[in-house]
Formats: C-alpha cells, sequence, structure tokens
C-alpha cells in the first residue's frame, strides 16, 4: 500500500505480481498458527533490507505545507521483483494543490540497486533515491516536471499488519508487511523550479512475499487524524469475492487490528478517467463503529490516476484526501483492479 497491500499493497507493489500459484508459499492455515501465538514476526531493522522474494516493495505517501501555506502531496515507490531475473521499478507522483497539477515519474531498471545491504535499504536510480533504516530515511526525486529532497523521521512505533506483521491472501499466498504511519518530514519541494522549504509528514508501507495478485481488486486507505490516530483500511476481493478486509487502528502507541464486521466503507460518487476510460470510486465514508469514527474523505483532485502501463502494465488510483466528520485529517487512498473484471 498498504500496501500497499496489500496488496496493499498497500498500500501496490501487487501490480507486478503476474506469477504463477507455485509463488505462493505456506498455507493458510501456518498463518492462522502464527496469529495466535501473538508474535511479531517481522525483525526490524533487518527486515528494513532487501529479501529473497519474488515481490517486495518500499512505499511513501505525504503532505507537504511551505511557509506560505502552499500544499503539495506526493507518493515514491521502489517495486522489486525476483524471479529468473531481477528488476526494480519507482514510480513518483506529485501534486501541487494551488493548481491541481498532478505530476508523474517512473524507471525501470535491471537488478536490485539495494543488493547486499544490511539493517537498511538503499535504491538509487537515475536521479531518484530512496535510502532509510529504522525509521531514518531519505527522499529525492529530480524530473523534468517537478522534484522533492526529503528528510523523514518516524515519529510513532511501528506497526504490524494483522498483529504479527504477516498477512493471508488465501489462494494468492502470504506477505509480510509493517508500516511506519507518522514520519515527520524536512526538506524542499516543488514544480521544477519552483522549489521551497516544506515541512509535512508522510506515512511509510514495506511489504514482501512470494505471492501473486493477477485477478485482485482493492481499496487501501491510509488515514492520519489531527487527534493523532492513524488507520490502515484494506477490502482485497478476487473475482467479486472477498479474500481479506481489515486494518488496525493507532493511537497513543497502541494498535488496534480489526476485521472485515468491525468497520465498513461506502463509495459517494464515482469519476471516469478520460485518458484510460476506467471508472474509479471517488469520495467515500469510513465508519469503526468500535472507535466511535465516522469519516468522510474527499479527494483534493479526482484526476489522480498513475498510468504504469509500461513499467508494471498497470493503472491505478492514488491520490490525497482530506477528511471531516467526527474527526479531521489527511490521508491517502488507493484502488487497484478497476481496469479489469474483479
Amino acid at each position: 500500500m498498504v500496501i500497499t497491500l496489500i496488496v496493499a499493497f498497500v498500500g501496490i507493489g501487487s501490480y507486478f505480481l503476474y506469477a504463477v500459484k507455485t509463488y505462493a508459499n505456506k498455507p493458510a492455515k501456518t498463518w492462522s498458527d502464527t496469529t495466535a501465538e501473538n508474535s511479531v514476526l517481522v525483525n526490524l531493522p533487518a527486515d528494513d533490507a532487501p529479501h529473497q522474494n519474488f515481490s517486495e516493495w518500499w512505499y511513501y505517501n505525504g503532505h507537504l505545507q511551505t511557509k506560505n501555506k502552499n500544499r503539495f502531496a506526493f507518493h515514491y515507490v521502489v517495486f522489486l521483483i525476483q524471479n529468473v531475473t531481477s528488476y526494480t521499478v519507482t514510480h513518483a507522483s506529485f501534486i501541487d494543490e494551488a493548481t491541481g497539477r498532478h505530476y508523474t515519474h517512473q524507471q525501470r531498471t535491471g537488478g536490485n540497486p539495494s543488493d547486499g545491504t544490511v539493517n537498511k535499504f538503499h535504491f538509487l536510480i537515475g536521479d531518484s533515491l530512496m535510502s532509510g533504516s529504522d525509521g531514518v530515511d531519505k527522499l529525492t526525486v529530480s524530473t523534468p516536471d517537478f522534484s522533492f529532497d526529503l528528510d523523514l523521521q518516524s515519529s510513532v512505533p511501528t506497526v504490524f499488519q494483522g498483529g504479527t506483521g504477516l498477512l493471508d491472501f488465501k489462494h494468492a499466498g502470504e506477505s509480510f508487511y509493517y508500516t511506519r504511519p507518522r514520519m515527520n518530514i524536512m526538506g524542499t519541494a516543488g514544480p521544477k523550479g519552483k522549489e521551497q522549504p516544506v515541512s509535512g509528514i508522510a506515512w511509510f508501507d514495506h511489504q514482501w512475499g512470494d505471492f501473486y495478485t493477477t485477478d485482485m481488486r482493492y481499496n487501501w486507505f491510509s488515514l492520519q487524524l489531527d487527534d493523532g490516530a492513524d488507520i490502515m483500511i484494506f477490502e482485497i476481493s478476487s473475482n467479486g469475492a472477498p479474500i481479506l478486509f481489515g486494518g488496525t487502528y493507532t493511537k497513543a502507541g497502541k494498535t488496534s487490528v480489526f476485521s472485515r464486521n468491525q468497520f465498513n466503507t461506502q463509495a459517494t460518487g464515482q469519476w471516469t478517467s478520460k485518458k484510460s476510460g476506467v471508472t474509479y470510486p471517488m469520495g467515500w465514508r469510513v465508519n469503526l463503529p468500535g472507535q466511535n469514527i465516522n469519516l468522510t474523505l474527499t479527494p483534493v483532485i479526482e484526476t489522480s490516476e498513475f498510468d504504469g502501463i509500461r513499467t508494471i502494465l498497470s493503472r491505478y488510483w492514488e491520490g490525497p484526501v482530506n477528511i471531516s466528520g467526527s474527526q479531521t485529517g489527511r490521508g491517502f487512498v488507493e484502488m487497484h483492479g478497476y481496469d479489469h473484471d474483479s
């Protein structure tokens, strides 16, 4: 996501997962047993580094503000696919909220630029850098349209999705997944030639495993509330049947894992891309009765589709949202799989 997500995909790396079923890893029973043990299966900072699994990604979204209150939003992700041959893809988007401009950038290169790193990841591809360890990260992207140079530091404990850091995608396999839901940002960003000092907040997801998501559709929400709570929600289905619906609610260092019957989302509208013809839900209501939360999510701009056909053979919608209702805040929504029947 993410994730994601997720699979997430979380969070997004799922776009690459065109593998055959032989890549799915341990059966669901293994996951159920480890969940019952309530033990975290992710080891940090060791698991910040790349793994030997088929699919892996490191994902950020962020909200930035200049000294004169101009707002930007971005997402930046590195996908690593390791099969008979390995390759790495970067996707970055940048939104200038004052003008409504949505910029995108994507690259693909052979191999793993972070091969051999220990306790960290370090991807330098062209003019793009993603590097970090234990919640102290550096992001740099320079394109003809926009650039950002950001230093990030996690300000809250890491969240292990599913409680253990392992999620079960049923027939598709399993995925390790953790989140740093609130990272402070300092740096510079802006349209090319108009970069300014910025500060803000980012969300980070890291996900890896031997799983495939060829026929999956998902909605993924990362929500940072002004009262300090952080919420992740994922809704994953395949051929119209639910695979995994759930998420986490984190506040004051305490995380609650919730399942399908403990939340609900409802789209309030839809938007059709003039470029691809794909129709996405647009605008949402999100309810978590156990936390007395009732939110309305309003897209900052609707035209936030990312056309990744030339690098990952897929399109998705990825964009910032404003949060109102019982709480206020900022968030991101990602939607994948709407360009095929699912």
